[in-house]
């Protein structure tokens, strides 16, 4: 009877390899297999992109040199235009007439100026022909305004030196009164500050070659000593494109 409850308990009892389950994971996740297609995208990447870079290095190099050689160019372009310039001096300038009277304005005065100026053009050029459109004038000391002309426009021949004699009129030009009296001690003394501007654009003209319209600026400055009829100045300033600069 004891023998048959111990073999019912034993029976009863779970079993301890019966129901259990063991799961084995791998510590590692299944490794990536390269494709052909990423073997080749990435040899691709290394043989493509030192040619890339090469090919843009090469290219920025290009740029930058055709960059450079319009500079260059350029630079040669405006000396030649420069040096093809004429050679403008101002030889004779007589204050023929200076009159002074009072006016209604206490800080001003009311004047009235002749002056006679002859200018010297020469053509230092020996192929390039010139030509000038109408060449303004203007003429002042001591910041008082002494006239203003216009020279009509010509043609100059290699080598050729053109003298041109200009006269300005200030007639009732109402004027600061303490500029005009310096300048009228001046005048006395001789020794008047004299600036002249001429304004222009110029044609060049060498065999088939023809540039057209080349703005000059043209400034003459001075201190007249002695005889203001007798002036021996060395060639104006002559500068291309003013407003550019």
């Amino acid at each position: 009877m004891n023998n048959n409850v111990a073999a019912n308990q034993l029976d009863r009892l779970p079993s301890q390899n019966k129901g259990s389950r063991r799961v084995a994971f791998s510590d590692s996740l299944p490794k990536h297999r390269p494709t052909s297609n990423d073997s080749n995208s990435e040899h691709c990447n290394k043989c493509c992109c030192p040619r890339l870079f090469a090919c843009c290095a090469w290219i920025c190099l290009g740029v930058f040199g055709i960059v450079v050689a319009i500079l260059i160019l350029g630079v040669i372009f405006m000396s030649f235009l420069q040096s093809g310039l004429p050679e403008i001096t101002v030889r004779m300038l007589n204050l023929s007439k200076f009159e002074i009277t009072n006016s209604t304005n206490q800080n001003n005065v009311v004047l009235n100026a002749k002056v006679d100026m002859s200018i010297e053009m020469r053509n230092k050029n020996e192929k390039i022909e010139l030509s000038y459109s109408n060449i303004v004038v203007n003429l002042a000391s001591e910041d008082v305004k002494l006239g203003r002309s216009v020279i009509h426009g010509f043609s100059h021949d290699p080598g050729n030196t053109t003298y041109l004699n200009v006269t300005m009129n200030v007639v009732g030009d109402s004027t600061d009164k303490d500029n005009v009296l310096q300048l009228e001690d001046d005048r006395k003394r001789v020794q008047m500050n004299v600036h002249v501007t001429m304004e222009a654009t110029v044609d060049f003209h060498v065999g088939i070659f023809k540039l057209n319209k080349v703005p000059i600026h043209v400034a003459c400055d001075f201190r007249q000593f002695l005889l203001l009829y007798r002036i021996n100045e060395p060639p104006c300033n002559i500068r291309m494109f003013p407003k550019l600069r």
